[in-house]
C-alpha cells in the first residue's frame, strides 16, 4: 500500500470530515468549517468510506500538471536569465522572451521557474517614506525636465548623458536625447524638439543647476542688473510664458527621478543587448525602438482628455528662442566683438551707421551668428585679421606697408 505525507490542510480536512462520518459534526457545520458546499462535504464522507485516508487526498498528488512548462523550456528560460538577459528585470526579461524569442509566458510563471532554479533570490523591499503628490489632470500642466547623468554604455563606449522629461498627468517622454555635454545648448536642443512635437506646456518643473537659474548673488563689489540675473534657459522660457518650478531636493522630482531608474533598467540593459557603444547608434535606438515600446507599456491616460498644450503661435520663430543671447554695444567703426572674433555691421536700407548702439547677438544652435537691432536683422560680415589672410608673401608685404 502506497504511504502518503498529509499537509496540515489534509490533516485537518481528514479530522473534519472523520467527524462527520461518526455524528460529531452536522454537514452543515463540516461545510463551514472547510469552507464547502455540503454536496462536497457529502462527497468527501463518501470518498473516505470508500477509499479511506486515500479519499481526502487530491487526485492530481504526485502527478505532473498538464500546464506544466516543459522541463527543456524551462531549462532554456533559465540559461537565458543567466546569460543573455543578466540584469534584466523579470517583467522586462518576460517581455524579452516574448518579443525575441518566441516564449509566450506570464512573468509569475518565470519567476516560479527561476525561483526553483535558484537563479532569482525573492527580495525583501523595505518601505519608503514619501509624500504621494496626485498627478496633474491634463497633460500640459506641468512637465517635469532633467538630465541623467550615468554610465549608459556601461564602459563599452565614451560618457554620455540622457536629457529629457516626462508629462506629468500622462508619463509621456514626447522626446529624449543623449548628449555628450550637458550643456545649455543640448538642454536647449531637446525643449526646442518637445515644444515642435507636443506644445508650450503651461509650467516647468526643474531642480536649481546653474542651467536652469542664476546662483551669483550681488554683493559689496558685485552690482547684477536684475534683467542680467536670468540664464539662458530662463530667458526662453519667459520668451515662451512658460511658469518654472524649482525643487528643493532631487525626491521633489519624483517623477521624473522614477523615469530615470526606469529608464537606468531597462535602457541600458537593451543597449548591451544589442553591442551599441556609441552616441549615434544608441540615439538611434532610442528614437526609433524604445520610446515606443516604453509608451505602450508606461503612458497612462489623463483625467481630463483636453490638453493643456499650447500651440505655438504664429509668427513665433523657435530659432531665435532657442539661442545664446548677449547684448553688445557697436564701435564707431561699426564693429563689434563677440566671442574673440570682430564683425562688420553693414549700412540698411534706413540707417547707415550704428556706433554705439547696443546690438543683440543670436549665436543659434546650428553656430550660425545672427545680429538684431531692435528687432531687426542686421547685415554683417566677418572681419579676418591680416595675420589669418591667406595671401602672397609679395600681397602681404604691400599690405603691411600700405603700398
Amino acid at each position: 500500500m502506497e504511504r502518503w505525507q498529509l499537509s496540515q490542510k489534509e490533516l485537518t480536512r481528514y479530522g473534519i470530515i472523520e467527524n462527520a462520518i461518526e455524528g460529531y459534526l452536522k454537514v452543515d457545520l463540516a461545510a463551514e468549517e472547510l469552507c464547502l458546499s455540503k454536496r462536497q462535504v457529502f462527497r468527501l464522507k463518501r470518498k473516505l468510506r470508500e477509499k479511506g485516508i486515500e479519499g481526502i487526498i487530491h487526485g492530481n498528488r504526485g502527478r505532473a500538471s498538464p500546464r506544466r512548462i516543459p522541463d527543456p523550456v524551462r531549462d532554456t528560460i533559465d540559461y537565458l536569465y543567466r546569460g543573455k538577459y543578466d540584469d534584466f528585470n523579470l517583467s522586462h526579461f518576460t517581455e524579452m522572451l516574448e518579443e525575441k524569442e518566441g516564449i509566450f509566458i506570464s512573468r509569475e510563471t518565470v519567476r516560479g521557474i527561476l525561483l526553483q532554479k535558484g537563479s532569482y533570490e525573492k527580495k525583501k523591499r523595505y518601505p519608503k517614506h514619501r509624500s504621494w503628490r496626485e498627478p496633474m489632470p491634463k497633460e500640459g500642466m506641468m512637465f517635469q525636465f532633467d538630465t541623467s547623468d550615468h554610465d549608459w554604455l556601461e564602459g563599452r563606449g565614451p560618457k554620455i548623458k540622457l536629457i529629457g522629461g516626462i508629462d506629468d498627468a500622462t508619463k509621456d517622454v514626447p522626446w529624449v536625447q543623449f548628449a555628450y555635454q550637458d550643456s545649455v545648448e543640448e538642454n536647449m536642443a531637446t525643449f526646442k524638439e518637445i515644444v515642435k512635437k507636443k506644445g508650450i506646456p503651461l509650467s516647468l518643473y526643474v531642480d536649481k543647476d546653474s542651467k536652469f537659474i542664476t546662483t551669483r548673488h550681488g554683493g559689496l563689489h558685485v552690482n547684477i542688473k536684475k534683467d542680467q540675473e536670468k540664464t539662458q534657459m530662463q530667458r526662453a522660457w519667459e520668451e515662451l510664458g512658460i511658469n518654472v518650478i524649482y525643487a528643493e531636493s532631487p525626491q521633489a522630482k519624483g517623477r521624473i527621478e522614477r523615469l530615470w531608474g526606469t529608464f537606468q533598467d531597462r535602457l541600458i540593459s537593451e543597449l548591451r543587448l544589442e553591442g551599441i557603444s556609441s552616441l549615434e547608434r544608441a540615439n538611434e535606438y532610442l528614437h526609433s525602438v524604445f520610446l515606443s515600446k516604453y509608451r505602450q507599456k508606461f503612458t497612462r491616460k489623463p483625467k481630463v482628455e483636453e490638453s493643456a498644450y499650447r500651440s505655438i503661435p504664429q509668427g513665433m520663430d523657435l530659432d531665435q528662442i532657442f539661442s545664446m543671447k548677449e547684448e553688445r554695444r557697436v564701435q564707431g567703426d561699426n564693429t563689434i566683438n563677440y566671442k574673440a572674433k570682430l564683425y562688420q555691421i553693414l549700412p540698411t536700407k534706413t540707417r547707415f551707421g550704428f556706433a554705439k548702439a547696443k546690438v543683440e547677438v543670436q549665436r543659434r544652435l546650428d553656430g550660425t551668428i545672427h545680429i538684431f537691432y531692435k528687432g531687426e536683422e542686421l547685415p554683417f560680415k566677418p572681419i579676418i585679421p591680416l595675420e589669418h589672410q591667406q595671401y602672397a608673401p609679395s600681397q602681404k608685404e604691400a599690405l603691411l606697408v600700405g603700398v
